[in-house]
């Protein structure tokens, strides 16, 4: 069993400045936390914190005492809603592990936490040291602690803190790490990274990460290879548009024949219907985006707040003058906290979109109704797409990627949760997080609740 911790950036800085005031002496915090739960992982999701005050402890620089009923109302809170625990205190004095004194308090406190939960699902206790790195133990409900070996932190970097392990480098991974560094090949190496969309920016962006070395690849898309993609999606042949190839199959086998071993799971299917490849996108490191879908980017914002997933999305604009020209081209590279701004509140599309094209999909025939009637808005958004502009946006993509997990740029992340560039008037710019999206904010960190994401639409396995 693997097991899995993960926070917002914007947690993991409030727990810094609550476990390190400056004064030396041991701090504490608690966490109610999300669940993801499958056969062989189970994680925490930090949802909402509790401060315990520094003036009703008893702190020192290697102990702390604190009144245990404080944390009454989140316990109870945590087995109304099937949730998890996490109790998190700093270490002052050095890079030290779990002390006697800790495996004593764990085995008071936990007991009690167990006894108030109506199943047995783990709780965890956790350790954070002044340079923000933390560790984490799983108690058990018969008081045996087990080693949590993935704690994730998704902020304006994502720090993946994990046990160490050896890595065997390709050769052709060299020149990356002369540019990136051993420790970002040794990351993408151990890294799962989902793209929802095998078309213009899908293809290009899954051939970078397998050449790049990441180590597991879930490629998603519904479609067949058809002829007008041939222009645009790479390793696609005439044939594979003869035979109506899927585009997961083609670019599975190429990925093959790299040689790199990376590892590709494969779903032809629609995020939106397919329950098993929810539960795959939300085991993943990192998310790509790659669809025109509305409906699809909006599920995959959902989950990437819900079970804090970074989530990086893409798309190219070609607008007809009506003359035979091109009248705007254009592109936009996103990338999404969870608990922050979504998709929707940048204005990348409104709800009447969102409900109009859920609609269509779900149930036609109304859809063609109402649309008749002026209820719903013109849905027809495919647009004409040339390879020079896709391989642009999905290269700005995968450097934010890079960027996110290995910061190489001389000014910081914060300043670069949208890139647009324009060809037709050859400027690029980038910009800051704007207002959160205050009603998707509140499910970060949620994990698993009914009804699935909150919307009765999904269903999950």
């Amino acid at each position: 069993m693997e097991f899995h911790l993960k926070m917002t950036g914007d947690s993991h800085r409030q727990l810094r400045e609550h476990l390190f005031p400056g004064d030396e002496k041991e701090a504490i915090a608690f966490a109610l936390c999300g669940r993801h739960i499958t056969s062989n992982q189970k994680w925490l999701l930090v949802h909402r914190l509790l401060f315990i005050p520094h003036d009703v402890c008893i702190r020192k620089g290697d102990f702390i005492e604190w009144p245990t009923n404080l944390i009454d109302d989140l316990v109870n809170e945590a087995a109304r809603k099937g949730m998890g625990v996490l109790k998190i205190h700093s270490h002052p004095k050095g890079d030290t592990s779990f002390s006697e004194l800790d495996d004593a308090s764990d085995r008071i406190i936990f007991p009690s936490i167990y006894s108030l939960m109506n199943d047995t699902e783990p709780h965890m206790s956790a350790i954070m040291y002044e340079d923000e790195s933390i560790i984490a133990r799983v108690v058990t409900p018969g008081n045996e602690f087990l080693n949590v070996e993935r704690i994730t932190v998704v902020g304006d970097t994502v720090k993946l803190m994990r046990s160490k392990n050896e890595f065997t480098t390709h050769a052709a991974s060299l020149r990356n790490q002369q540019t990136f560094g051993e420790g970002t090949v040794s990351l993408l190496k151990d890294m799962t990274v989902v793209v929802i969309g095998c078309s213009g920016t899908g293809s290009i962006t899954i051939e970078q990460l397998a050449r790049l070395g990441v180590g597991k690849l879930i490629i998603a898309d519904s479609k067949p290879i058809d002829y007008k993609n041939l222009n645009r999606i790479l390793n696609s042949k005439e044939e594979d548009a003869r035979y109506k190839r899927p585009k997961v199959d083609v670019l599975k086998a190429a990925i093959t024949s790299f040689g790199f071993n990376t590892e590709v799971e494969i779903y032809q299917s629609l995020l939106q219907e397919d329950p098993r490849l929810i539960n795959a996108a939300i085991g993943a490191d990192f998310a790509f985006g790659c669809v025109d879908s509305v409906e699809g980017r909006s599920i995959l914002n959902s989950l990437a707040t819900f079970y804090l997933l970074p989530y990086i999305d893409m798309g190219v604009k070609l607008v007809a003058d009506k003359k035979g020209g091109i009248d705007e081209i254009s592109g936009s590279v996103h990338y999404l906290q969870p608990g922050k701004s979504s998709l929707l509140s940048r204005g990348v599309y409104t709800l009447q979109q969102l409900s109009s094209e859920e609609l269509k999909r779900t149930n036609p025939e109304m859809y063609e109704e109402q649309r008749k009637r002026g209820y719903v808005v013109n849905m027809d958004v495919e647009s004409p797409a040339v390879i020079s502009i896709n391989m642009q946006v999905s290269s700005l993509a995968v450097l934010e990627f890079l960027a996110r997990i290995h910061p190489f740029r001389y000014d910081p992340n914060k300043r670069f949760a949208q890139t647009d560039i324009t060809i037709s008037e050859w400027e690029i710019w980038h910009s800051e997080e704007g207002e959160p999206d205050r009603y998707l904010a509140k499910f970060a960190g949620r994990g698993l609740m009914q009804p699935f994401l909150n919307l009765s639409s999904l269903r999950m396995l």
